[in-house]
């Protein structure tokens, strides 16, 4: 018959082993909200707390709550009491449970609290496993949100680029010699029909044409009436 002491090396041997095969699904995540979730389900598998929460911490101020877990208390109080954390890791109020910093290069990423333990007699164990983990944590959600500033700065320049690409084709649209007429000033189109001028650039352009008279046209065509002030 095994002893205790066989069966907590064994347990202890099995977690680990689980842990390192959540851990790959961690380190594959593409944002940072992904990242987020499968470290919440590692705690949910390994752990099963009652309440486990993360508060990512954006500018030294606290961002958002997330759960796998149905919330019983109000974010605003989830986000007072983990902001309100001073210490890389150490006991929650109920004592059934722990919390850690998630950090990267000296910066907080995040909050991390597991609490409501159904073996709350592990939780030093538990602390311990959570401990080994962070680095890989923080690198995980570091890299995700890396990943997603560059998707984002990548499908800006494509939208810019897109801009700039109609735009040149506008402008190269009306460049080049155009035939025009001495007399009539009617534009010549490749097809050989000659177009009234405002007609070619309307249709060659985005630019619609709305009619006055300059001064000297008002001048000849308009003698009798002052349209301009002198």
């Amino acid at each position: 018959m095994e002893n205790k002491v066989d069966l907590d090396l064994k347990r202890t041997v099995s977690e680990y082993a689980m842990a390192f095969d959540l851990l790959a699904k961690v380190t594959h995540s593409s944002t940072e909200k992904e990242a987020i979730e499968n470290i919440l389900e590692i705690c949910t598998t390994l752990f099963s707390p009652q309440k486990v929460f993360y508060l990512s911490i954006k500018e030294g101020q606290p961002d958002q709550i997330y759960s796998p877990l149905l919330l019983t208390e109000e974010k605003i109080d989830i986000k007072t009491r983990l902001f309100s954390y001073n210490t890389s890791y150490g006991w929650t109020e109920s004592k059934k449970g722990f919390q850690a910093q998630i950090s990267y290069d000296n910066k907080i990423l995040g909050i991390l609290e597991v609490d409501d333990l159904i073996y709350p007699e592990y939780k030093d164990h538990y602390l311990n496993l959570t401990i080994s983990m962070t680095d890989v944590y923080s690198l995980a959600i570091e890299n995700a949100t890396r990943y997603q500033r560059i998707k984002t700065a990548e499908r800006k320049a494509r939208q810019e680029k897109a801009k700039l690409e109609k735009a040149m084709a506008e402008i190269n649209q009306l460049s080049g010699l155009l035939p025009i007429c001495s007399y009539c000033k009617k534009i010549r189109e490749d097809s050989g029909y000659w177009s009234q001028i405002e007609d070619y650039i309307s249709h060659h352009s985005e630019a619609r044409f709305s009619h006055s008279i300059c001064q000297e046209c008002a001048k000849i065509h308009y003698p009798d009436y002052e349209i301009y002030d002198e």
